[in-house]
């Protein structure tokens, strides 16, 4: 003899599968939207931290040093390696070249350049600076005359030159072009991701 289910039975048993096919549906949702939610966080701070990063190296290298008097130069060569490699930013604060003494850092004007160098020798009869690249075996060619001295070098940051270098070429200036548009796109998708996951959300909850 077949079994008969008593139909209370059968519909409890079927609420159950519904309410087991409800909670998984919840669940995957659930999951859909955390992933959606994790991707426009990370996409919103990637870009975020582009733009700071930039905007940071911008103020560094050209805001602060002029709000503090000073003036600031990229290392473009290894003349002064290892004290400042290739690609260092160095500040100058303002400085005659009477009050330069041996062991100073100096930059100073030389065939329409700025050069840093270290003073090796302060010869005030001539109104000259002897100078000398750490990494150079010999002493400069041409002493410095007095007028040609911008200032003295009182600090560095490395890498950031590199900043300054890529503004001075339109290859640099399309590469950092090329970054601030990653960095804002990275915000504008975190924004679309976040903005997805909101709506997902409401129109799940009305369900």
């Amino acid at each position: 003899m077949a079994a008969v289910r008593p139909s209370w039975y059968i519909d409890s048993m079927a609420q159950q599968s519904a309410n087991i096919s409800h909670d998984s549906f919840s669940h995957a949702v659930e999951r859909r939207l955390t992933h959606l939610r994790v991707a426009a966080r990370l996409c919103a701070v990637v870009g975020a931290c582009i733009i700071v990063a930039l905007l940071v190296v911008g103020m560094g290298a050209a805001v602060v040093p002029r709000v503090l008097g000073m003036q600031s130069y990229a290392i473009i060569s290894g003349s002064m390696e290892p004290a400042y490699p290739t690609g260092s930013l160095v500040y100058a604060e303002p400085a005659s070249g009477e009050s330069l003494q041996p062991g100073d850092v100096a930059a100073f004007w030389r065939d329409e350049d700025v050069i840093v160098h270290r003073v090796q020798e302060n010869d005030a009869a001539a109104g000259e600076l002897i100078t000398k690249g750490d990494a150079n075996a010999e002493n400069d060619l041409h002493p410095v005359p007095y007028q040609n001295v911008l200032g003295l070098v009182t600090f560095s940051v490395p890498y950031v030159g590199y900043f300054l270098m890529a503004l001075g070429s339109t290859s640099g200036m399309l590469v950092l072009g090329w970054i601030i548009l990653m960095g804002v796109a990275f915000r504008v998708v975190g924004s679309v991701l976040g903005n997805l996951a909101d709506r997902r959300e409401r129109a799940d909850g009305t369900r």
